[in-house]
C-alpha cells in the first residue's frame, strides 16, 4: 500500500470513529427525558415556603450555637500564641 493511500485510510477510519461516536452520543441524548421547566411563580412559592419553615423552626442565632458548644472561648490573643505556637512545632518537625 502507497503511503497516501494509507494515510487516507487512517483520515477514513478516524473520521468513521467520529461519526459513530456522535450517533451514539445523539441517540442517548435524544433517549432523555426533557428537563422540567419552572416558572418564575415556581420559583417565588418555594422561596416563601423555605422562609416561612424557617421563621416557624425559631432557629437560634448563631452565638447561640457557638456558646453551647464553646462556651468559654478564648480570646484573640490566646488563639494568635496557639497558632505561633502550633506553626513554630510544625516548622521544627518539618524542618
Amino acid at each position: 500500500m502507497s503511503p497516501a493511500v494509507e494515510t487516507a485510510a487512517w483520515v477514513a477510519g478516524i473520521w468513521l470513529a467520529i461519526a459513530v461516536t456522535a450517533a451514539i452520543v445523539w441517540a442517548r441524548y435524544r433517549r432523555q427525558p426533557p428537563l422540567p421547566q419552572r416558572t418564575p411563580a415556581d420559583v417565588y412559592r418555594d422561596a416563601a415556603d423555605c422562609r416561612a419553615r424557617r421563621e416557624a423552626e425559631q432557629v437560634a442565632d448563631d452565638l447561640d450555637n457557638c456558646q453551647a458548644i464553646w462556651p468559654d472561648p478564648p480570646s484573640w490573643r490566646t488563639a494568635e500564641a496557639q497558632h505561633r505556637h502550633d506553626t513554630a512545632k510544625q516548622q521544627r518537625e518539618e524542618g
